[in-house]
């Protein structure tokens, strides 16, 4: 699936692998209020949770941003043929080479490839399956891999650990750091001369956020600092996976502040839809306009 706007003057397109009901709320965000939940269930449903079975809503795809000068993707997703313990992301099978061509961004000409993070799910089309190997897709591009989560995996990696987390660097960044194709990046970076590394560290060691402005209010890609809309309204509530808790909040409140008092606006990774999300304070928090 293929949806696209301006921003700017560069074009932004949300390529979608996956876009459905896959983990259950009180598993993937423990503590979230079950309450806070149904209360706000009319604007949840259907697009970010669904009540009658508990599910939260996410969408799996890659960010591309098309500046007239350089051809960006930001987050690779899943990838096609990939073995993952997470059953909705093993071994799909998803035309999104033909829909990269179909937007004017065939493999050849994507320039940089830009990531938050090292999860499988943001990763996975770094590598194509091709005659058993796994090659980079995007031969000319340059990827930009978070410094300190590579550091971090890599100790795990070499150390053994081939959990849900782990096996992903054997298939869709190690070709890629062999290939000579990885660029390593720290915050305050500037990535494609349009792309502002920041520190979101907590869900990874090393997450990233990337700021993009021009003619207009800051766009900010922020990962998974945020999952849901309802962590927008309970900041404190973490997701499952996210490594350090008290830095995990850190973040994401620091996001929020940020995003509130500039008014720039978000783009989570597993949010579906090109409007993005807003963020206004109340009385005692946060508020966000999806």
């Amino acid at each position: 699936m293929m949806q696209s706007r301006k921003l700017g003057s560069a074009d932004l397109f949300q390529i979608i692998e996956l876009h459905g009901p896959t983990h259950d709320a009180d598993w993937m965000l423990p503590g979230m209020p079950p309450a806070d939940l149904q209360a706000n269930a009319a604007w949840l449903y259907p697009d970010f949770w669904i009540p009658r079975t508990n599910r939260l809503v996410f969408t799996f795809q890659l960010w591309v941003l098309k500046t007239g000068r350089s051809t960006i993707v930001i987050d690779t997703g899943i990838g096609n043929h990939k073995q993952r313990q997470a059953h909705a992301q093993n071994m799909i099978n998803t035309p999104v080479l033909d829909w990269l061509a179909a937007i004017g961004a065939p493999r050849e000409e994507i320039t940089h490839v830009v990531h938050t993070h090292l999860h499988g799910d943001h990763v996975g089309w770094n590598t194509s399956l091709v005659d058993g190997a796994w090659l980079p897709t995007f031969p000319n591009a340059t990827y930009y891999l978070p410094k300190h989560d590579w550091e971090a995996f890599k100790e795990r990696y070499d150390a053994g650990v081939r959990d849900l987390h782990m096996a992903p660097i054997a298939d869709s960044v190690l070709p890629i750091v062999e290939a000579g194709l990885a660029a390593y990046v720290t915050p305050g970076e500037v990535v494609a001369d349009c792309l502002i590394a920041s520190d979101s560290s907590g869900h990874t060691p090393g997450h990233l956020l990337y700021t993009f402005a021009d003619g207009g209010d800051d766009v900010i890609f922020c990962g998974d600092v945020l999952h849901s809309p309802m962590q927008v309204l309970h900041p404190e509530i973490n997701c499952r996976w996210c490594e350090a808790p008290d830095l995990a909040r850190a973040s994401r409140i620091a996001l929020l502040k940020r995003a509130a008092q500039s008014g720039a606006t978000l783009f989570p990774a597993h949010a579906k839809g090109l409007n993005g999300w807003r963020i206004g304070t109340t009385s005692d928090g946060f508020s966000v306009h999806v």
